[in-house]
């Protein structure tokens, strides 16, 4: 059973953040609760909060985008919180523009394009944008409820950031209708029915879903196959997968050819990659507790993010860190990275905290 997961309590205090290996320059930091919008989610305890995301547009940019409060799931006596979209400047932290949304549910996102502006879902249309906060083109996404039941949108976008994946599984179906957008101008490039999915991960010509129990299921137009079973695996390149195998991973082909592997220290969580160079970062670690002859007691957790080139299999960097937690059951919900495109840059946001690194 994996140590730690994102949609547990957490409660956690920095106790101590020391960097080993190649070390990276921090370069600010930033408390994301000056924005009115982000103070109201200190008042939701985290495991009741979806987690907010970050994106470089480019070296000078980045957008975090967040719920205001509680999730509500699709329990649709509970309007979803406040969506926003906040600019921030990767020079030093500092505020900028601002898109505020009413979504329809949980699944709102904000993700990057190769143009350097990014697109919208916000649960009716997905809008894009572009690096200015001007508006562009949409792409509607009428939603259909059932009874009690709403259908189902996701969106993600592929690694060469060119290609916008949109799904749509409507109540009672038996399969999902999947479509793939050019990001520039949100133009249809494909669209088939297929599997019904309660997560997607996008490529330019295909897509990444979890079926049956925790098996990632890789979907093209030509057909279907099972990654791995009790993994999670994401997208590299179009024919290039990373596969997290919780205590180890591996880098394969498509048609499953391994190129490398290595080890985990539980889970690679928060995996991202950087747009236009070989690198990947994500978050490896897991509970530290006491108790014989099984541990039953945990106080805190021992983590690291990796940064990592995948063509050679070298760590980059590493920053390592522990956390005091109050529950048991307690992870890393509240956190997420990014690597800016020429992966020069991270960003790390935790809790209510975005800092900046430049890698080596």
């Amino acid at each position: 059973m994996r140590r730690m997961r994102q949609n547990a309590i957490v409660a956690l205090l920095v106790a101590a953040v020391t960097v080993f290996g190649q070390q990276p320059s921090k370069l600010w930091s930033v408390d994301l609760s000056a924005d009115s919008d982000f103070q109201k989610r200190l008042s939701v305890l985290e495991v009741s909060l979806d987690a907010p995301s970050i994106n470089f547009l480019n070296n000078s940019q980045i957008i975090c985008d967040f719920y205001d409060g509680e999730k509500g799931g699709y329990n649709l006596s509970m309007p979803p919180s406040g969506y926003h979209v906040v600019e921030i400047d990767a020079n030093n932290g500092a505020f900028g523009r601002k898109l505020n949304f009413q979504p329809v549910d949980d699944h709102s996102r904000a993700l990057p394009t190769d143009d350097g502006g990014f697109v919208v879902f916000s649960g009716e249309e997905l809008k894009k944008f572009n690096n200015e906060f001007a508006p562009g083109v949409s792409y509607p996404t009428p939603r259909e409820q059932v009874g009690v039941v709403l259908d189902r949108w996701l969106v993600d976008v592929a690694p060469s950031l060119q290609t916008i994946l949109v799904y749509h599984g409507r109540p009672g179906d038996t399969q999902g209708r999947w479509t793939w957008l050019r990001a520039k101008d949100l133009t249809t490039a494909n669209s088939i029915r297929g599997p019904l999915a309660m997560m997607i991960q996008a490529s330019d010509t295909g897509a990444i879903f979890m079926g049956g129990v925790s098996e990632a299921q890789l979907l093209s137009p030509a057909r279907e196959v099972t990654i791995c079973a009790r993994c999670d695996a994401h997208f590299l390149t179009n024919d290039l997968l990373f596969v997290d195998k919780v205590d180890s991973y591996g880098i394969q082909t498509v048609q499953g050819k391994q190129q490398s592997v290595g080890r985990l220290n539980t889970q690679a969580l928060n995996f991202v990659r950087a747009a236009n160079v070989t690198r990947i970062a994500y978050v490896t670690g897991g509970y530290v507790g006491w108790g014989f002859p099984i541990e039953t007691h945990f106080n805190k957790i021992a983590a690291a993010i990796v940064v990592r080139d995948w063509t050679t299999n070298d760590v980059i960097a590493q920053i390592h860190w522990t956390e005091r937690i109050e529950n048991p059951s307690a992870g890393l919900t509240q956190m997420a990275l990014a690597l800016s495109s020429d992966g020069k840059l991270l960003a790390v946001l935790l809790h209510r905290t975005l800092s900046l690194y430049r890698l080596p």
